[in-house]
């Protein structure tokens, strides 16, 4: 194929045509007929080079960006979760979301695709001064404080905060009622707000400053049953961090508090001396006790050792009584030889040391005798 007009012999485009640079007369293979086994001339080879390149550029016009296109194509098709997220996957061609949320990863979904991201890790929703929020996100940033009355009419502003986890399984649930992430956060702000004011107005102004921990609790309970039930997620923690009231109406409440705690400490003394004085009579009565029991235990010993004593002497008096009787019988009932009997026996009996002995002298009739 050569890219000259008309005939290979004839003018126009040809160069070997009449009148070009190479007509039949200088060119000894005009008409294009060249000898069997020779080289082509320099026309055809100059046709050659002009189609090959041709040839090149319509490929590079037509196949290189289709196959340029496709690659990027099944690039852009590449989509990602992050292991602190969730995913929902939306197709813009129909508008539709998938109800089965991806975990952490890298999915192909296709150019037409691509992921409604949710945080899968624990949020923060924070009520305090703005210098205690520095540390967290834009999008967990709540009010400075959170400001309400007490059943009483009194101002108070509650200083707390709380986190929160989405319930993975109800991921589309939650978009399709409240919308993607910088949505449902600030609807669930909302809520905390309106359920903690509501709390807040249950109680006095002196409950809020003697019984704020069952305050707290109250709070964290039904904050737990509304996330739970309206908001697909989970209350993980609760911090009740402090509660202002205005200073007039704390000032008074320190003051009877203070009173009230000199009140408890001298009951408790009044107590405790009562106590004292309780133990110290109860010592006394359990040492008169103990004494009486002792003297009685000493009389009653007394007694029988006494009434022994005598039995015991009348007993030995009843058997002597006997024994004389017995003797006396033996001496033919001479009263003179039992006393002398007796006399010698005493004499028997009494311990020598203590023994004087009288001699009687005979009479003067004796010795004349």
């Amino acid at each position: 194929m050569r890219l000259g007009g008309g005939d290979p012999g004839g003018g126009g485009g040809n160069p070997n045509g009449p009148g070009g640079p190479h007509n039949g007369q200088g060119n000894p293979y005009a008409g294009g007929r060249r000898p069997e086994g020779g080289e082509p001339s320099w026309p055809e080879q100059h046709d050659v080079e002009i189609f090959s390149g041709f040839r090149m550029s319509l490929w590079s016009l037509g196949i290189a960006p289709a196959v340029i296109a496709c690659i990027v194509l099944a690039l852009a098709g590449f989509g990602s979760v992050e292991i602190t997220e969730y995913g929902l996957l939306e197709n813009f061609l129909t508008r539709s979301v998938q109800d089965k949320p991806f975990q952490s990863g890298r999915y192909w979904v296709g150019p037409w695709s691509r992921f409604i991201k949710f945080p899968a890790v624990v949020k923060t929703i924070q009520f305090s001064d703005d210098k205690l929020q520095a540390d967290l996100g834009m999008d967990e940033q709540g009010d400075p404080m959170l400001r309400s009355r007490t059943s009483d009419g009194l101002d108070v502003s509650i200083e707390l905060s709380f986190q929160y986890q989405l319930n993975s399984t109800s991921l589309f649930s939650l978009y399709t009622t409240l919308g993607a992430a910088t949505d449902f956060h600030q609807t669930f702000i909302r809520v905390a707000i309106d359920r903690l004011t509501e709390i807040a107005t249950l109680y006095t102004a002196n409950e809020f400053f003697v019984e704020r921990t069952r305050i707290g609790k109250d709070m964290e309970q039904k904050l737990r049953k509304d996330f739970q039930d309206g908001l697909f997620s989970t209350v993980f923690s609760f911090q009740l961090r402090s509660v202002s009231l205005p200073a007039e109406f704390e000032k008074a409440i320190q003051r009877t508090e203070v009173q009230k705690q000199d009140l408890h400490v001298a009951k408790a003394e009044q107590q405790s001396t009562n106590v004292s004085l309780q133990t110290k009579l109860m010592q006394a009565n359990r040492r008169v006790k103990i004494r009486k029991n002792r003297g009685e235990a000493y009389s009653q010993s007394k007694m029988l050792a006494n009434a022994a004593d005598v039995k015991q002497y009348v007993t030995a008096q009843e058997k002597m009584a006997d024994s004389y009787s017995d003797v006396l019988k033996a001496l033919d009932s001479k009263e003179d030889n039992l006393l002398a009997y007796v006399q010698a026996r005493a004499l028997r009996d009494h311990r020598s040391d203590k023994t004087t002995l009288g001699l009687s002298l005979p009479s003067l009739r004796s010795l004349a005798n």
